[in-house]
């Protein structure tokens, strides 16, 4: 198996495995990272899963200077459960995951 196929492997298994079926990237790259499989790998290895369909992957963007520049894109597998739409399902779990992180930091987190 070569390294990609391997990266591709292991990020959609760490995705099938999350309980809330989409995490954001930055949580992906440091279970990647356990598994030895560093940013740039990622990166190609979910390219190539979005190209496929098998991925998507939602950018977001919140303008709280404290955020500027930090990676805010949510990713989930594209899958159907229970007869739903997949595509519909993973955009459901990717805005669930967005707006429970947003809730939580909006409510804890204060500009001064």
């Amino acid at each position: 198996m070569s390294n990609l196929a391997g990266a591709k492997q292991t990020a959609l298994n760490i995705l099938g495995a999350a309980p809330k079926k989409a995490r954001f990237t930055t949580e992906l790259a440091a279970a990647l990272q356990r598994a030895k499989i560093g940013k740039e790998q990622m990166e190609q290895a979910l390219a190539e899963l979005d190209a496929e369909g098998v991925v998507m992957i939602r950018d977001h963007f919140c303008a709280d200077p404290h955020l500027a520049g930090v990676d805010l894109r949510v990713v989930a597998l594209v899958e159907s459960v229970g007869g739903a739409d997949a595509q519909l399902y993973a955009i459901r779990a990717i805005d669930s995951t967005w707006d429970k992180w947003l809730a939580e930091y909006l409510a804890n987190h204060r500009c001064g």
